[in-house]
């Protein structure tokens, strides 16, 4: 049947991700998003595999640029 929303939704974000890294990538969602749906629950899904490791790894990353 092919690849579904959910899984296009998924790729898509890791793309942002791997380009823009956490921030600005979440940035650019909130810009294109139309607002509806459950913010708290959307996001929960979203960052369900990052880490505070994660998120500190790139703030570290981005300091030295």
């Amino acid at each position: 049947m092919g690849t579904t929303f959910a899984e296009i939704k998924t790729m898509g974000w890791k793309a942002l991700v791997k380009e823009l890294g956490y921030a600005e990538a979440t940035k650019f969602i909130l810009l294109c998003e139309k607002g509806e749906g459950d913010y708290t629950k959307e996001r929960k899904k979203l960052f369900k595999d990052v880490t505070i490791e994660d998120i500190v790894r790139e703030i570290k990353e981005r300091e030295k640029q």
